[in-house]
This record gives C-alpha cells, structure tokens and sequence, in this order.
C-alpha cells in the first residue's frame, strides 16, 4: 500500500516539475504558448511533441498522429485551448499495440 503512495506522490512531483514552455501574448491581445520544435512543449503540467513542419503532435508512450486543420502552428505558438485540443488528438492516436487491437 505504501509503494502505491510513493509511486503517486512521484508522479505528481514528477508532473509539476515540468519544464513549462514560455508565454507570450500574439498580435491580437490573446495568449499563446512557444512551440519547442526540439523537443516537447510543456503547458499546464502535461507536455506534448509538436512539429509544426510536419503538422504532427505526439504524447509521450503514444503514436503520433496529424494536427486537426483548424489549428495553425506555422507561427511556432499554440492557444491554451489548442494545445489542450492537441493533447486530446494525441491521446486518441493510441499507444503501441492499440493499431492492432482493432
């Protein structure tokens, strides 16, 4: 019982350590969120692998998958919102043996 605990409070630790990825304020008065093109984009404890050349985004342990045509990342930022869109795109591609569970 107390490993569980352990393992728990890790991961929250783990999750509020994050490296968060800078803000900045767009044209138009609204936040936005800097793309890390080399490496993962962190916001708001949960990190994600955005390419905005390949309009592709990943979550860690899942497949990567295409960024829906509604969101623009060719400027290198995101919206709060998109990128809590994103994150749930990239959690519905999948993790390794999903493709094949079909």
């Amino acid at each position: 019982m107390n490993k569980w605990i352990t393992i728990g409070i890790l991961g929250v630790l783990a999750a509020c350590d994050a490296p968060q990825s800078p803000v900045v304020t767009g044209p138009d008065g609204q936040t936005r969120i800097q793309i890390n093109t080399s490496g993962l984009t962190c916001y708001d404890t949960r990190c994600l692998d955005i390419n905005p050349a390949a309009r592709s985004v990943r979550s860690v342990g899942n497949r990567t998958t295409g960024i829906p045509g509604n969101i623009n990342v060719s400027d290198g930022t995101v919206t709060p919102a998109e990128f809590r869109r994103l994150g749930e795109v990239a959690s519905l591609a999948g993790g390794m043996g999903s493709r094949g569970d079909r």
